[in-house]
């Protein structure tokens, strides 16, 4: 390992270590609402345009997570009735997602460990299904990109869904500008098309959607108010049809593999 990697590697533990510790305090909010699973979840985002439709029926496949975080995604993926692996490089993050996974009685189907994205410690063709939330971006892309193609099995199926780095404003406010929920700014850098072609290389089918142009004003209010402006989604649905020039100014990319 470089040194340079070594020492982003210690930054973003340190970093996330300190953001999640304080869920463990109260570990009932780490509680799943009643009937939601990956499936709901996916089909009422305004990122997750047809990640459910595209990875279909969960029951039994083994799923892998890229940078669990806090595990939410990975206790949904399990609801939905997958046998779920999942690694983050915080070991704080992954002792906060095993806890979601017992509070939540879905420790037999979630698997946790600590690890590094850019060298997956799985076997080859291990996984039915690789699901990422805004993962890629914080790794580097020359020595990660083959591995969640490595581990997928013949035929299965891989979803990103990732920030976008290709609006100034945008480039801007994460930069300087305070808002709610606003993570710090670490070593990640959110996605050029440049890195979207890297991870999408040696697959049998690759495509991707950008989302989230007008909508993304959401973002200036709270997660708990749960705002969704439902207008401006549909608005952005018509502007990045028709005026394709725009798609490289949303908020997010939808990525869709299949090996």
């Amino acid at each position: 390992m470089s040194s340079n990697l070594s020492e982003m590697y210690e930054r973003e533990r340190n970093k996330w270590d300190r953001l999640t510790a304080p869920l463990l305090e109260n570990p009932a909010q780490l509680k799943l609402e009643p009937g939601e699973d990956f499936h709901t979840v996916a089909q009422n985002s305004t990122v997750m345009i047809g990640v459910s439709e595209f990875l279909g029926d969960l029951y039994g496949k083994r799923a892998l997570e890229l940078g669990c975080g806090t595990g939410k995604m990975s206790a949904l993926l399990a609801r939905a009735g997958a046998q779920v692996t999942s690694f983050d490089l915080s070991a704080m993050s992954v002792h906060v997602a095993r806890t979601r996974a017992e509070v939540n009685g879905l420790a037999d189907a979630v698997r946790l460990v600590v690890a590094a994205g850019e060298r997956l410690p799985f076997a080859n063709n291990s996984f039915d299904v690789v699901f990422g939330r805004a993962i890629l971006h914080h790794l580097d892309v020359n020595l990660g990109a083959g591995e969640p193609l490595r581990v997928l099995k013949p035929g299965g199926k891989a979803v990103f869904v990732e920030p976008l780095g290709m609006n100034p404003v945008l480039s801007f406010v994460r930069d300087h500008i305070p808002y709610p929920n606003k993570n710090p700014v670490g070593d990640d850098q959110p996605l050029h098309y440049k890195q979207v072609e890297q991870w999408g290389r040696g697959y049998s089918y690759f495509s991707y959607q950008e989302v989230q142009l007008l909508g993304m004003l959401e973002r200036a209010f709270p997660y708990r108010f749960k705002v969704r402006l439902w207008p401006l989604h549909r608005l952005d649905q018509i502007l990045l049809e028709r005026f394709p020039a725009l798609r490289r100014y949303s908020r997010y990319i939808v990525m869709k593999m299949q090996k």
